[in-house]
């Protein structure tokens, strides 16, 4: 029996497939290396050396500007047009300046008149003088006595409304003159009102403040004044400006001492200045000092229930050591015991 062609093909083909799987070499199964765990070495300890040096305690103590002398300039008459402001803040001013002014055209016209007609008065009184001395001469020549009541009469009269002419014309002129505000005293304009086109005034109203600021001073509260005695020189920066500044007594200045309660010690600036009206200045002065002292920085000091340690660092070790502490500050502490001179401490 003849076999068929394409049965030999399939025979052989699975024969192939079997003897390859045979033939074929294992696999072996991929393994991960062992996890191992490995520490960095520690960073070398920050230290400093037990030296020498100098334990200073600072406050700052907040100073309020106030000047010795301040006037406060008002409108004298409410329901005037304001025509000008003059000045801003920071402006100095001389006694007699002019700083605003008020409308006065009708008071203007009035003081114009006025003044017309004291000319007139004038006039005819000195010509009614003239008159009288012809008179009197020619009495004299002709020897024939005359009556001069007429004149004497009409000059009594003319000086009566002279007088009265110029009790209006003074009225007047204080009123033009309100109406022109001036600065009272030599000084710095501290507050200024802002002019502001068809505004009026009301009574009283503030225009301006103007500071003399040829003596200034600055006051400080009880609380931070216990270190400041009379005569003590402080420095104080006001605004980053540097001032030099002493405790006085305001009596002997002639200073009025400020009325609140609060207030402790009055200081006065060297050679005045110029200072806004709230001007605030602050001195950093110093509470207690040791000098010369072992210290190390208060950051390597520790405290645990009023015991006080550090830590010192010996052969590579950091060990802790007990110690007594002087005078703190928020950088310095002074070391009394438990340190030598030389030693490193960790911080």
């Amino acid at each position: 029996m003849k076999v068929p062609k394409y049965f030999m093909i399939i025979i052989l083909v699975l024969s192939a497939g079997f003897l390859s799987g045979c033939f074929a070499l294992p696999v072996e199964e991929e393994y991960k290396p062992i996890a191992f765990f490995s520490l960095r070495e520690p960073p070398p300890w920050r230290t400093v050396e037990v030296t020498y040096g100098d334990v200073e305690v600072f406050t700052t103590i907040t100073a309020r500007y106030q000047p010795a002398r301040q006037e406060t300039v008002r409108f004298p008459v409410a329901g005037a047009l304001i025509t000008g402001i003059y000045v801003n803040v920071g402006d100095e001013v001389k006694e007699g300046d002019i700083i605003a002014s008020l409308d006065r055209s009708g008071v203007a016209g009035d003081f114009e008149r006025f003044t017309r007609e004291e000319a007139r008065l004038l006039l005819r009184i000195e010509q009614l003088n003239e008159r009288h001395a012809h008179s009197l001469w020619m009495a004299e020549i002709s020897e024939v006595p005359i009556d001069d009541s007429f004149y004497i009469n009409q000059r009594r009269d003319l000086l009566e409304d002279l007088h009265m002419l110029r009790l209006e014309l003074d009225y007047l002129r204080r009123q033009y003159e309100s109406r022109l505000i001036r600065a009272p005293i030599d000084g710095v304009v501290t507050n200024a009102m802002t002019f502001i086109e068809r505004q009026f005034s009301a009574n009283n109203h503030q225009v301006a403040v103007i500071a003399d600021q040829t003596l200034s001073i600055f006051v400080v509260d009880v609380r931070e004044a216990e270190i400041m005695e009379i005569g003590a020189r402080f420095e104080m920066d006001v605004a980053g400006m540097n001032v030099w500044v002493e405790v006085i007594d305001p009596l002997e200045w002639g200073i009025e001492r400020p009325q609140q309660v609060w207030v402790e010690a009055i200081l006065i600036a060297d050679g005045g200045g110029t200072f806004s009206a709230r001007a605030i200045g602050r001195i950093n002065a110093v509470l207690a000092s040791a000098y010369n002292v072992l210290h190390i920085p208060s950051i390597a000091v520790h405290s645990v229930n009023d015991q006080h340690f550090v830590y010192v660092l010996e052969d590579g070790l950091r060990r802790l050591r007990m110690v007594e502490i002087g005078l703190q500050s928020m950088q310095f502490t002074e070391i009394v015991g438990g340190l030598a001179l030389g030693e490193e401490v960790v911080i």
